[in-house]
């Protein structure tokens, strides 16, 4: 079962005279270079939401107590796939930008998404598991199949995440999707489905909850549900 959290998403873009950076392969990488990035608003941009074990809302400001958790910037590049940064890349730290990648459970074969794994697809996947086609272009996908309910699924950084539920929906749809994607206390499939948009850049930001907010949450339960031990984003 999913811990209390709160959250903010907010879109940003790479300012058009930053230096262009491309991998070996002509591929665009976003610079982290100061000021590169900046926030454009729109979306849900400084509007936090919070996750009250059963749904997901808005509320006017995030509560004191409130502890920031995690921080990950993402962009999207059509073709290529997606670029992480941890942190706020509009105020970068001394890290870079690496492509979105997986660990891969030894026992439940779930797969942890993240900055810095050691696969690049999923570990296995179902026929079932629309959740992969919503949040994942297909060179995220695996030709690995089971019919087996016991394995596969998602697990991995809460704000990469909850960025794929972002990059799900266009930036103009995502005020009126994001109160849906979770429901009774278990991740949804939206029916609200949009083309990814070319170099679209999202910060995510979350946050612990004070006690107040059903009964509060720790940095640690947020890891604890990050790795699954609570329960999977998706089965």
């Amino acid at each position: 079962m999913s811990p209390p959290f709160l959250f903010t998403i907010d879109e940003i873009k790479e300012h058009p005279e930053a230096i262009a950076h491309y991998d070996g392969l002509g591929n665009w990488i976003p610079c982290t270079d100061a000021n590169a990035n900046f926030r454009i608003g729109g979306g849900v941009s400084g509007r936090p939401y919070y996750c009250d074990r059963q749904q997901i809302y808005e509320v006017a400001q995030l509560p004191t107590g409130a502890v920031k958790y995690k921080q990950f910037s993402t962009y999207f590049l059509g073709g290529y796939g997606f670029w992480i940064l941890r942190g706020d890349a509009c105020s970068p730290k001394d890290d870079n930008w690496h492509p979105l990648r997986f660990d891969h459970h030894d026992r439940s074969y779930a797969s942890f998404v993240t900055n810095a794994g050691q696969h690049n697809t999923l570990r296995v996947q179902r026929e079932d598991q629309a959740w992969a086609k919503l949040l994942l272009p297909d060179i995220y996908h695996t030709p690995m199949r089971t019919e087996d309910t016991r394995y596969g699924g998602l697990i991995g950084e809460l704000p990469i995440f909850l960025a794929l539920i972002a990059f799900s929906t266009s930036r103009e749809y995502l005020p009126s999707v994001l109160p849906r994607v979770f429901s009774q206390g278990s991740w949804v499939v939206h029916p609200y489905q949009q083309p990814r948009t070319d170099q679209r850049g999202v910060v995510v930001t979350v946050y612990t909850c004070p006690s107040s907010y059903a009964e509060g949450s720790t940095a640690y339960d947020l890891e604890q549900y990050e790795l699954g031990n609570l329960g999977k984003y998706f089965h």
